[in-house]
């Protein structure tokens, strides 16, 4: 059966045919493939104009329409609706935008003659591979998900709740809030952000409408509009947050009275309500203080507990990182293994160089006491050491210097302990470093006491 389309472009007033030569376009359309028949009329959507469209699907048989003039989000119902009452399905219908798209963006009548020629043209193309559908009801999920959990993701899940719908909120990190709380104030009332932010908190945690997925991804999201199925990754924090008090004592562990708590990136490796698996180093510390604090109600899970029994089992670590190895040699294999990565060293000073925070005027143990410059450098381990604790307080963990080392020596876990170990612990874990550069360290390290927070740092 041979398709017979029927082309209608609107005048609207003088919106489209003030810039638009409507007669010239509608002419340019008799001579494209299966058009049965093209009109143009000052107002499409009136009641005039869509009885013209039925009037002509029933009398020339017209099995395809396209009606070029505003939006369709305007107007696309209108017609469908017309060509509905002639008794042709609504889903043969294609409307074109020569208000929004040409008339009311273009200056020159010609270029947008032209512009409503080739729209229109394409629209013609493409209602002739239209297919009959059909309409249907199916049943909608009312659960909504909102992915992130800032102050409008917040205030999302709190109106969705108010609703008397479900809300899922989803933050990848490990609690909401969002940059807001970062800030002191906010624009233009100078309101408290905390004070803006914090009771929202309260309200998302507290609301029954409301299922908080907090240091949780989307993973996947699959399915249509009303019923759609989201795979959402939850991350393991190792704590019961059902059985954890919130007291804190996980957070500001030590090993001795002198040490501050353990801290990576600047934050506490032990937050409260999760324990970061990268910086970990399974001292067990974090699960002593737990269990001393609340042994009724400890928040600690079984699988940290038992990460941390290996340790004291003398189980071997599933997985264990460099650092982890190291540790678990005795002195002579840690002195061997760093030998042997040391030696491969070519002196190519590329490790000073690619390091984003490594400045030669900063304050620091003085490279070029050890390491006059031009010379080579000792392989062995002065070198690396002095260039490690060079960068001790500044160090941002990027790893640029292992990355870029031609050799791959382990540098980013030599910077790992410089950044996280007492020198004392370091100097065990790297042995070889003669007694007078460390005691240069240790000077540099004691004379910061107190005013950097990786002072310290226990293992």
């Amino acid at each position: 059966m041979s398709k017979k389309i029927g082309f209608y472009i609107c005048h609207c007033g003088i919106n489209i045919a003030g810039k638009v030569n409507v007669e010239e376009v509608a002419e340019f359309t008799r001579g494209l493939e299966n058009v049965e028949v093209a009109r143009d009329y000052k107002f499409m959507c009136s009641d005039p104009g869509q009885e013209m469209i039925e009037r002509d699907i029933k009398e020339l048989g017209l099995s395809r329409v396209v009606v070029a003039s505003c939006s369709p989000r305007l107007h696309e119902k209108t017609f469908q609706r017309a060509c509905q009452r002639a008794s042709l399905n609504p889903y043969f219908f294609q409307m074109a935008s020569v208000r929004e798209q040409v008339s009311w963006v273009t200056d020159n009548e010609n270029e947008a003659t032209q512009k409503a020629k080739t729209l229109v043209a394409g629209a013609i193309k493409r209602v002739n591979h239209h297919q009959s559908l059909a309409t249907r009801e199916v049943a909608v999920h009312p659960d909504v998900l909102v992915v992130g959990g800032g102050i409008a993701g917040m205030q999302a899940a709190l109106d969705i709740g108010k609703s008397g719908h479900r809300a899922y909120l989803v933050e990848r990190l490990p609690t909401i809030g969002g940059h807001m709380l970062q800030f002191d104030k906010t624009f233009p009332t100078l309101d408290c952000a905390a004070c803006i932010g914090t009771p929202k908190m309260v309200s998302v945690a507290q609301d029954p409408n409301i299922e908080l997925m907090s240091y949780s991804e989307v993973q996947e999201v699959s399915g249509f509009v009303g019923n759609y199925r989201v795979k959402v990754l939850r991350k393991p924090r190792y704590v019961d947050l059902q059985k954890c008090t919130g007291c804190g004592e996980c957070g500001t562990i030590t090993l001795d009275d002198e040490n501050p708590p353990k801290e990576a990136h600047g934050e506490l490796w032990v937050d409260r309500v999760r324990i970061d698996s990268d910086g970990c180093i399974q001292c067990g510390e974090c699960v002593a203080a737990c269990i001393k604090e609340n042994r009724e109600t400890q928040g600690m899970t079984n699988v940290v507990k038992e990460r941390f029994l290996e340790l004291e089992s003398g189980r071997p670590i599933e997985n264990p990182t460099l650092l982890q190895k190291v540790l678990g040699m005795d002195r002579e294999a840690r002195e061997e293994f760093w030998r042997t990565q040391f030696l491969k060293c070519i002196k190519c000073y590329g490790c000073v160089d690619i390091c984003p925070v490594y400045l030669r005027d900063s304050h620091g143990p003085d490279l070029n006491k050890w390491v006059p410059g031009g010379e080579v450098p000792p392989s062995f381990p002065l070198f690396h050491l002095m260039r490690a604790y060079r960068v001790w307080e500044s160090c941002v963990g990027c790893g640029e210097c292992e990355k870029t080392c031609p050799a791959q020596i382990p540098l980013k876990t030599v910077q790992d302990m410089i950044r996280f170990m007492p020198p004392k612990s370091v100097f065990n874990a790297i042995p070889g470093l003669e007694k007078e550069a460390q005691d240069e360290i240790l000077a540099f390290v004691e004379s910061h006491n107190g005013s950097s927070r990786r002072t310290y740092c226990a293992v």
